[in-house]
């Protein structure tokens, strides 16, 4: 992997598992909103291949097609029951080791900060109330209508930033999901290892760099 050096204006991070541990349970998650989809008659294995808010946007749309008062209705049910998931998980949420110094370098240092999450903004806010002291712009899901990986929520962080160009601006996450959206808008992009994802896994998503950690970052941006 490339180190030293980049030319870098801003860094987007992705936040669970990246800034902070790790600790939703995404499986149970899952079970949760697929119980749901055998109550309004839809298989959930039909369903397999996508992420779970992916999975509840095509499950509304398949259930309004026959009853849109069905789909709004399973679409606020589903969506209740992602945020209760989250809400419980950032009772134990914690910022990762240095991750803090790490951001305020960046941004002496004169890259602009940005951090974007599938999460909701009530369950950051627990884990992180002063997020937004941490970086120049923070959009969660609330505040975005297609979350990452589609390329909407990377471009507005830019938009937000002033970065106009993506082949300046680096994704850091520690899921594949943040590699293939930085690769979508023309970003440069960074795994982190304190996920999920393995070093193999990142590799064949074509990360640009694969770090231990995020805190590892700023020597691979500025030249020491």
């Amino acid at each position: 992997m490339k180190r030293g050096g980049m030319d870098t204006e801003a860094v987007i991070f992705d936040y669970d598992g990246t800034l902070v541990h790790l600790n939703i349970d995404f499986t149970l998650m899952r079970r949760g909103v697929e119980k749901f989809l055998a109550g309004y008659g839809i298989e959930p294995d039909a369903h397999k291949g996508l992420f779970i808010l992916e999975m509840i946007d095509e499950a509304t749309r398949l259930i309004s097609e026959q009853n849109p008062s069905h789909g709004r209705a399973f679409y606020h049910k589903a969506l209740d029951l992602v945020t209760e998931h989250e809400l419980r998980a950032a009772q134990k949420g914690k910022i990762l080791s240095g991750v803090r110094d790490m951001l305020g370098l960046l941004r002496r240092r004169g890259v602009k900060v940005g951090i974007i999450t599938r999460n909701c903004n009530k369950a950051v806010k627990i884990t992180l109330p002063d997020i937004e002291d941490l970086c120049d712009v923070f959009i969660p899901r609330d505040y975005i209508t297609r979350a990452k990986p589609h390329p909407d929520h990377l471009a507005l962080t830019m938009k937000r930033m002033a970065v106009k160009s993506p082949a300046r601006c680096l994704m850091v996450g520690d899921h594949i999901i943040d590699i293939q959206g930085g690769k979508r808008v023309g970003m440069k992009t960074a795994g982190v290892l304190t996920g999920n994802a393995t070093y193999e896994d990142f590799m064949e998503a074509g990360a640009d760099l694969i770090l231990d950690d995020v805190t590892r970052l700023p020597e691979c941006i500025f030249k020491e």
